[in-house]
């Protein structure tokens, strides 16, 4: 809604949008780990506006999470770190679960509720909710289209950085099934953007309270030419070839990489690759990434 007191319209998009973030820095959410994305689109947001309109006082805040999702709720009061904050959670209160949630809502609008969540979220894969996200993506290939090509943009940068880990949100639809065939034409036409060449190195090193274990990795990415996918991409095989470098190239959809450098099987460890993507993608490394670059290298030479 509107930021008012009194909203009167409904927003598509603000701002900053968590789209942005994921498309500037070539990435895509994670199952693993923190969940940043609720921590930025979220939670750092509610808190910003509960310490400009409460300030220092008590206050409860309710949340809708259903009698389906009482560890929800546990794990949200366990992280709360404000003592004023006392959490309320009406629907599990009521044993309210999600069907009688939906079977109120139709009760009362007689419109059957879909589930709203990010349409290139990494989670419907460990909900059990695989099929039905990828009928909405079906219905939606605009919006698939614009998914899939964050996720070939970030599986460009790095192989492993698939939507669902080991699984990737363009494996599920088949250039044979007509139904998936306006949801990959769109993507083409995603991909019919302008391109860049980027100069890719990432580190991989153990962890420091825990060697045995990878460390959080650190990367650089930087854009070094923009233009139309194929001359990008005949270049950059033209040079890595003379070089002796090798090549991969998706001969489907256009993307070509070069490794000048492959991760070795031990930690810590390096690579480096030349790779062409949609040109989205900024600049962005750490300050002391080319000291610990310089570091890593030594190490492993």
């Amino acid at each position: 809604m509107d930021d008012s007191r009194q909203p009167a319209r409904i927003i598509e998009r603000g701002p900053g949008a968590l789209w942005d973030e994921y498309e500037s820095n070539g990435t895509v959410p994670q199952q693993g780990g923190i969940r940043l994305c609720s921590l930025h689109a979220k939670g750092e947001v509610g808190d910003a506006l509960i310490a400009q309109e409460i300030g220092d006082r008590p206050f409860r805040q309710v949340m809708g999470f259903n009698a389906d999702e009482v560890s929800r709720s546990r794990r949200d009061e366990a992280a709360s770190k404000n003592p004023l904050r006392q959490g309320v959670y009406p629907l599990i209160a009521w044993g309210w679960g999600r069907e009688r949630c939906e079977a109120f809502l139709y009760e009362r609008f007689g419109v059957r509720w879909e589930k709203s969540y990010c349409s290139f979220c990494c989670f419907p894969v460990s909900m059990g909710a695989m099929e039905a996200h990828l009928d909405r993506m079906r219905a939606h290939p605009d919006i698939a289209g614009r998914a899939l090509r964050l996720e070939y943009t970030s599986v460009s940068l790095n192989p492993q950085a698939k939507l669902f880990g080991r699984r990737s949100l363009l494996e599920q639809f088949d250039p044979d099934r007509a139904a998936d065939r306006p949801v990959l034409a769109a993507f083409e036409e995603e991909l019919a953007c302008p391109w860049a060449l980027y100069h890719v190195r990432r580190i991989l090193p153990v962890a420091k309270a825990d060697p045995p274990r990878r460390g959080r990795a650190m990367r650089s990415v930087e854009r070094v030419d923009v233009g139309r996918a194929a001359a990008l991409g005949r270049r950059l095989q033209s040079v890595s070839e003379r070089r002796g470098v090798p090549v991969e190239v998706d001969e489907r959809y256009g993307r070509v990489r070069a490794w000048v450098q492959q991760r070795g099987p031990a930690l810590p460890t390096v690579e480096e690759l030349m790779v062409t993507a949609p040109f989205q993608v900024r600049d962005k490394k750490m300050p002391h990434f080319e000291r610990e670059w310089a570091a890593h290298r030594r190490s492993r030479l």
